[in-house]
């Protein structure tokens, strides 16, 4: 059980979510149904999006998201991180539509978070979490993507 522990990890799997909170003791963070926003499944045919890969450490208990070849390369080398695969496919750039998924890093519990929520970003900045990047943008919750983190209703284990 992850009771102990501190660790947000995000899914576009839904029998991946179920899973992770029956066996392994995570939970859903907010109200049922709980987004952040919108990313592709396969990557766009015009090039405009990139992988959001997922990596995790077990030594520090961590899961790590970047679009970034090179900081993958590194978390693996350098900090011991694995990589699990890719998340979805996110837009490199803002626009129309998109809104920035934020990386906040807490060095002392070894945890990073992923927010597009400014308010979120704001408070996590005053708690203790540092601003390292926008990994990328996603869609904003009104398009008629797949869901990137916490499906609406989750089914039954």
């Amino acid at each position: 059980m992850q009771t102990d522990l501190v660790d947000h990890v995000y899914s576009t799997n839904a029998s991946e979510i179920v899973y992770l909170c029956h066996f392994y003791g995570f939970s859903i963070e907010g109200p049922k149904g709980t987004t952040t926003g919108y990313a592709y499944t396969s990557p766009l045919p015009s090039g405009d999006t990139v992988p959001v890969y997922r990596l995790y450490s077990i030594g520090l208990t961590d899961h790590f998201l970047t679009t970034s070849e090179e900081a993958k390369i590194d978390a693996m080398k350098r900090w011991g991180y694995h990589l699990e695969g890719v998340l979805g496919y996110v837009y490199e750039t803002g626009g129309a539509g998109r809104v920035p998924l934020y990386q906040l890093h807490n060095k002392p519990i070894h945890d990073h978070y992923y927010t597009t929520s400014e308010r979120e970003r704001e408070d996590a900045s005053k708690n203790g979490w540092t601003e390292e990047d926008i990994i990328g943008y996603l869609l904003q919750l009104e398009d008629d993507a797949p869901k990137l983190v916490v499906p609406s209703e989750l089914p039954k284990p």
